[in-house]
C-alpha cells in the first residue's frame, strides 16, 4: 500500500517521496490504499506527482483519480469517495495591483504598454508569496524606475471571466514618490512613462473611461491604511491587514 497519512479533514494525503516508479508495484498499491480508504470511511485521498512521476497520472486517472491542481513541477489529483465530498477550491482569483503615485507638483505617474495605445497606471500581477505593499512598489520600480513607498489601499475592482476561467481582483494603491527621475527598466513591457497633471490626463480621449475614472474619483481618496496589528505570536503565516481610519464621534 502507498504510504501516506491522514489529515484533520477525514483525509488521506499519500507520501510523494515514498511513490514507486514502476508501474506495476504502483497500481497494485494504489488499488491497496482504495480499499483502505473506502473500509475507514476516508473521504478524500490526495496524491501529488512530481514531474519524474507523470507517467503515473494515466494509471492514478483509471482509477478515478481527478484533476486538482498544477504547479510548474508537480500535479495534484483526488480520489472522491462520494460525489457530494467537500474539497477545498483552488484559488479562484489572481490578483494586481496598481500605484497611483503624485509628485510635489501634482503630476501622476502613468505608463504606456508596448503596443497601446493609451496611458495607465504602472502596476502588475502580485506574485505568489508576495505581499500587496512589495508588490505594488516593485512593479512602479519596474515599470518607471520610481522608487516609492506605501500610504494605503484606495480602491478595488473584480473582473471576470479572466484569464483560465478565473476572476480577478485589481487594487489600486496610493505611494509616496521616493525620486522623480524617470528609469524604465522593463523595457520589453513599457514603451513610455511619464508624469503628467491629472486634468490632463483626463482630457485625453485616448485614456480608457475606466481608468479615468479610477484616477478622478481615488486622487484625493484618504483609503486604508496598512494596520500595526503583529499577528506574528500567534502565526508564522504573512499576513497584511488593511483598516479605514476611525472617524471621532
Amino acid at each position: 500500500m502507498l504510504a501516506f497519512e491522514y489529515n484533520r479533514f477525514n483525509g488521506i494525503i499519500v507520501d510523494s517521496d515514498q511513490i514507486p516508479e514502476d508501474i506495476d508495484v504502483f497500481l497494485p498499491q494504489l488499488n491497496a490504499l482504495l480499499s483502505h480508504a473506502k473500509q475507514h470511511n476516508k473521504a478524500i485521498i490526495w496524491l501529488t506527482l512530481p514531474l519524474d512521476l507523470a507517467h503515473l497520472i494515466a494509471v492514478a486517472t483509471t482509477q478515478g483519480f481527478t484533476f486538482h491542481n498544477c504547479l510548474p513541477t508537480e500535479v495534484t489529483l483526488i480520489f472522491k469517495s462520494q460525489p457530494q465530498d467537500f474539497v477545498p477550491f483552488m484559488p479562484t482569483h489572481s490578483l494586481g495591483a496598481g500605484g497611483l503615485v503624485q509628485n510635489s507638483k501634482g503630476e501622476i505617474l502613468v505608463i504606456r504598454e508596448r503596443g497601446a495605445t493609451t496611458y495607465k497606471l504602472p502596476g502588475g500581477h502580485i506574485e505568489l508569496g508576495e505581499t500587496i505593499e512589495d508588490a505594488v512598489i516593485r512593479e512602479v520600480l519596474e515599470e518607471t524606475g520610481i522608487q516609492t513607498s506605501f500610504d494605503t489601499v484606495l480602491g478595488m475592482a473584480s473582473t471576470h471571466p479572466y484569464r483560465f476561467g478565473k476572476s480577478n481582483i485589481y487594487m489600486v494603491c496610493k505611494l509616496v514618490p521616493i525620486s522623480t527621475q524617470i528609469d524604465i527598466q522593463d523595457t520589453h513591457e513599457i514603451d513610455d512613462a511619464k508624469w503628467e497633471l491629472p486634468q490632463d490626463y483626463l482630457a485625453d480621449n485616448n485614456n480608457s473611461v475606466f481608468n479615468k475614472y479610477l484616477i478622478k474619483s481615488l486622487l484625493n481618496a484618504s483609503g486604508l491604511s496598512k494596520s500595526t496589528l503583529d499577528l506574528s505570536q500567534f502565526s508564522k503565516l504573512k499576513h497584511e491587514v488593511f483598516l479605514a481610519e476611525n472617524t471621532p464621534k
